[in-house]
């Protein structure tokens, strides 16, 4: 049986007067990407007890009670994660976040609700298509998984790493000779005809095709996008890699560059940079300030609004 939470009434009043719920939101996704995890909890609890969240706004804060070792508000927001609508089951099953919750009684009866609602969301896929692009996706990102520990083990240039590169690009040739495939006869199909995973298999492939490829396959992706069958973010990454191998600058910043002289890494040339962040808002995507640190990029430059 699900333990449901209960917040006693003048507790609940005292917390929430005056409080944005989706400042809230923001304030307790920025915490869970710095892994402050019980902090996230208790904002992601503080939020969601005054709004409807998505399923995955319930499903980080399973995450983060799970993380800080409160096993049965972790259950509880994984199950409010399931009546929501989440469908994952198969990241579910592998999350190392929630690996402390597997052994209670309550993980089956969620897993459950969560193939619930896989079922119907597939009910009317193209199953043998799902397949086909979901093991292109394999492909795809299989050998990327391990690029930087080879190149950890080798070195960069590297004859190893070479060789490395030559096995991708094999891979990629034949990925993208599938793909078009598909795309000839059935077109860029959509998430409600493929599911998420698939559908973003098509963008992927594309995104490590040649130029005259990309291009080529832009609109579909555009179109799609436009019908609110493809991802927002995919295709603005899309947009920016034309741009930069056209030489000019890219719009949401997605494009990291080595420099040649200093070797070290930087964003790409970035049309008006004071504005970026309200065109990644635009398309689904985080603030610019995070992402170049994967990277050891630091970004500082003070964002506008128009």
């Amino acid at each position: 049986m699900i333990r449901i939470l209960t917040i006693p009434l003048l507790l609940f009043s005292l917390f929430i007067f005056g409080q944005d719920p989706s400042s809230l939101l923001s304030e307790a996704n920025s915490l869970y990407e710095q892994k402050e995890f019980e902090k996230s909890g208790i904002a992601y609890e503080k939020a969601l007890s005054i709004t409807t969240g998505s399923a995955s706004d319930y499903y980080n804060a399973a995450c983060s009670w799970a993380l800080a070792g409160n096993t049965e508000k972790g259950l509880s927001f994984l199950n409010l994660a399931a009546v929501n609508g989440w469908s994952n089951l198969d990241h579910v099953k592998r999350d190392s976040y929630l690996y402390s919750l597997h052994g209670e009684n309550e993980w089956t009866d969620i897993l459950e609700k969560i193939q619930s609602n896989k079922d119907l969301i597939e009910k009317d896929y193209n199953k043998p298509l799902q397949q086909q692009l979901e093991q292109i996706y394999v492909k795809d990102q299989m050998l990327r998984q391990l690029y930087r520990e080879a190149e950890d083990k080798f070195g960069r240039d590297s004859p190893e790493m070479n060789y490395f590169w030559e096995l991708i690009s094999k891979q990629d040739k034949q990925n993208e000779a599938d793909v078009e495939k598909i795309i000839n006869e059935f077109g860029w199909v959509g998430k409600s005809e493929v599911g998420g995973k698939a559908n973003m298999t098509l963008w992927l492939v594309i995104q490590h095709a040649p130029l005259e490829k990309q291009e080529l396959y832009l609109p579909r992706l555009q179109a799609s996008v436009k019908a609110g069958e493809s991802s927002g973010s995919h295709l603005a990454l899309l947009e920016d890699r034309i741009l930069m191998r056209n030489d000019k600058p890219q719009i949401y910043g997605s494009q990291v560059i080595t420099n040649p002289e200093t070797g070290n890494q930087e964003v790409y040339d970035l049309f008006e940079p004071d504005f970026v962040d309200e065109r990644r808002a635009s398309v689904g995507l985080a603030p610019l300030r995070d992402y170049p640190k994967r990277f050891g990029i630091t970004w500082d430059i003070e964002q506008k609004e128009k």
